[in-house]
């Protein structure tokens, strides 16, 4: 108990640490937050000239793809916030040694890796994606109860989770190739698939998006849900649960086993 709690205070003194170097270079802050809001509202408005085309697609208007597109920004925002290291991870850091300091202290290197960046940037993708649950939330007649609520929430945590599990996973294969940069951004890209409703795809992709890279999982079934009560509430969420569970071991696992196999660059 007494080292969880170590681990909790020392994650506060990195949190705001990060915070008050990227607070240094505030234009950097503010453009960044605005990059993400612009780069976001770009894929807002490709969603909007598509059901403009098509007034329903597979049975969702505009307002229920709105809604959708701002709950699959909660999870990643949350992710993004928290976990962006594991991107420099991947690219940079192990080709070029950086890691190499993790290794020196007397804590464990994912704990490191967690703590180094604290990345205000996601706080543009978090304002909009709240903002589009009440606008689109608002045009939609919406039969809310605390089944509803409670899984909904459970989504977005278990969500982030389950993103953050698929970077740790594949970041951990640049300890042992040096670079995987490559592969993570393919295994990220895929929830790209989960702004659109997941039962549009063929079999095989909702498969993958349920189970494999369980994004449709998190983000799509549980607004099906809402619209159409396509799930059951209490069964989605244990599904949601246990995969995600599962996918972080998977992905502590790999970790673990690539990192002891770590040999420095030497550069």
């Amino acid at each position: 108990m007494i080292f969880q709690r170590n681990y909790f205070k020392l994650y506060w003194i990195f949190l705001k640490r990060s915070f008050i170097a990227k607070m240094e270079f505030r234009m950097d802050f503010f453009i960044g937050i605005l990059g993400f809001l612009i780069e976001n509202l770009a894929y807002l408005f490709s969603i909007y000239f598509i059901v403009r085309s098509v007034p329903t697609l597979n049975g969702w208007n505009f307002y229920q793809m709105g809604f959708l597109f701002g709950f699959t920004m909660m999870p990643i925002a949350f992710d993004h916030l928290f976990t962006d290291e594991l991107w420099r991870i991947a690219y940079f850091r192990v080709a070029r040694g950086d890691v190499d300091r993790y290794f020196l202290r007397p804590l464990s290197v994912l704990f490191q890796v967690i703590a180094e960046t604290f990345q205000p940037d996601a706080f543009g993708e978090l304002f909009l994606g709240i903002f589009m649950l009440a606008f689109c939330g608002s045009k939609i007649q919406i039969l809310w109860s605390l089944p509803l609520v409670i899984l909904l929430i459970v989504a977005i945590f278990d969500g982030a989770f389950a993103i953050t599990s698929i970077k740790i996973f594949a970041s951990s294969f640049a300890f042992v190739f040096k670079r995987s940069g490559y592969v993570l951004q393919i295994l990220y890209n895929f929830r790209e698939y989960t702004r659109y409703p997941i039962s549009i795809y063929p079999k095989v992709m909702r498969f993958i998006l349920s189970f494999v890279l369980p994004y449709g999982l998190i983000i799509s079934m549980p607004v099906e849900t809402l619209f159409f009560g396509a799930y059951g509430c209490f069964s989605l969420c244990v599904r949601i649960i246990v995969v995600t569970a599962v996918l972080f071991a998977i992905s502590l696992l790999v970790w673990k086993r690539n990192v002891r196999k770590y040999e420095s660059t030497g550069s």
